[in-house]
């Protein structure tokens, strides 16, 4: 090999040597911490570098909305993490009917997520702040934006262990028109709506359509009934049933005697317990009732089989003379802070945005609910309005059945008695005694 050529191999040789080492070099450095080579690649300059995801707070929430029960709330997430860009939401959600056990499981192995919507009431979100699975809320700064009336449904003792989000009503639908028509106003007592009634009867009109077959629409009427006459006496008959030191015969003897004498003087549609509840609103929309019971939820069905009615919906006016009116409201959705949340901060972030008013009407739009904001109505169907505003004036009472630890056989038997009374079998104290006998059976066996 001449000199020319050993000098050639020599300088290839080094280009060989130099083309390894810098493959080598590579090498470690996308795989040093041996990830496959999905290191982030860098230019070297600081400001540059994307936020580590370690600074990504993820929020676990899991609730019993879901498909086309969401309504806002994929929204009011995204606006969440757009001004919370440090925290990411992951909702899971699933249907009311499986969730209870869902999330009964996902306690049981601590594993439930950060933020959870529990449903209201004593035998659910109460139940688990008592078990030490919630977070206490009641010394949050923005826990004060609810209706004192709302927070009922999440509280126990002094703590509150949730944020109560949206309200249903129950209460008493009326004709407009026939009211006009009649020249009735608007009853504020018990007073004022038997008159109302009477003078609906003379003028050979339904004074209120109610349909019985279930017993449903009774169980609904006296939920709209005991704000203003059992609770309105006795703030404590909830506690006091619970604790074994009062009976539905004791606390619901008057009220039960004042919602039974409609039926003797013909104010309710007869021999309801062959009538259903479609056909008590059918008869209520198309005009031939001046009233009906039932809940919000109720509005779009009316309005479908009568968009000229002009209809309203104002509270059971059960009060005494002089006494105020008060609504039966109850919480739909309630937020509650899982105890052992590794990431509190970020889910006590979550509730104060879902404590906003802006938030709060967002929500309650999508769901046709009310909002559970001091002195906040929301965008309501007119409709609505009147009993919005008692709503949101504080004048609310829950469903009966929230306070209740044995709500499911109370109601049971009360809506199977109250079909006995209306066909004679059993007076209206029997029917009470039997809700007595009910409830007993239930605390033994627990």
């Amino acid at each position: 090999m001449n000199r020319k050529s050993r000098g050639l191999a020599g300088l290839l040789a080094m280009l060989a040597m130099l083309l390894v080492i810098a493959a080598c070099s590579g090498n470690n450095g996308s795989n040093g911490s041996n990830n496959g080579g999905n290191q982030p690649q860098t230019d070297g300059n600081d400001s540059n570098k994307p936020t580590p995801a370690a600074s990504v707070v993820e929020l676990k929430v899991t609730g019993f909305k879901s498909g086309a029960e969401l309504g806002a709330l994929p929204d009011l997430n995204e606006k969440f993490m757009q001004e919370n860009q440090d925290i990411k939401v992951v909702y899971e959600g699933m249907p009311g009917s499986q969730f209870k056990e869902f999330l009964k499981a996902r306690f049981s192995a601590n594993d439930a997520s950060d933020v959870i919507m529990i449903h209201p009431g004593l035998s659910d979100v109460i139940a688990y702040g008592k078990a030490g699975y919630l977070l206490d809320l009641s010394g949050e700064s923005w826990i004060k934006n609810f209706t004192e009336a709302s927070l009922k449904a999440t509280s126990n003792d002094g703590q509150i262990y949730a944020i109560p989000n949206d309200m249903n009503v129950l209460g008493v639908y009326y004709n407009k028109q026939i009211f006009t028509d009649l020249s009735i106003e608007i009853p504020t007592n018990w007073t004022q709506f038997l008159a109302a009634a009477e003078k609906i009867k003379q003028a050979g009109i339904l004074p209120i359509s109610i349909g019985n077959n279930d017993g449903w629409m009774t169980l609904a009427a006296l939920y709209t009934m005991a704000p203003g006459t059992v609770y309105a006496q006795n703030p404590d008959f909830d506690a006091q049933l619970n604790a074994g030191e009062t009976t539905f015969l004791e606390g619901w003897k008057d009220m039960n005697a004042q919602w039974y004498s409609l039926d003797e003087k013909g104010y309710l549609t007869e021999k309801s317990t062959g009538v259903s509840l479609d056909q008590a609103q059918q008869a209520f929309a198309t005009g031939k009732a001046a009233m009906y019971i039932d809940g919000n939820w109720s509005l779009p069905g009316i309005k479908a089989a009568n968009p000229e009615l002009e209809v309203g919906m104002i509270p059971m006016p059960s009060n005494a003379d002089g006494q105020p009116v008060i609504a039966s409201a109850a919480v739909g959705t309630t937020f509650a802070i899982n105890k052992n949340s590794k990431v509190v901060d970020a889910a006590k972030r979550y509730l104060e945005f879902w404590s906003k008013t802006e938030t709060q009407k967002e929500w309650a739009k999508s769901q046709q609910a009310f909002m559970t904001i001091n002195g906040e109505t929301g965008d309501v169907d007119p409709s609505l309005q009147h009993i919005a505003e008692v709503v949101a004036s504080g004048n609310s009472y829950p469903f009966l059945d929230q306070g209740w630890e044995f709500g499911g056989a109370g109601t049971a038997e009360l809506m199977t008695s109250a079909q006995g009374v209306y066909l004679k079998a059993i007076n209206s104290d029997e029917m009470l005694k039997n809700m007595d006998k009910a409830w007993d059976a239930a605390v033994k066996n627990r």
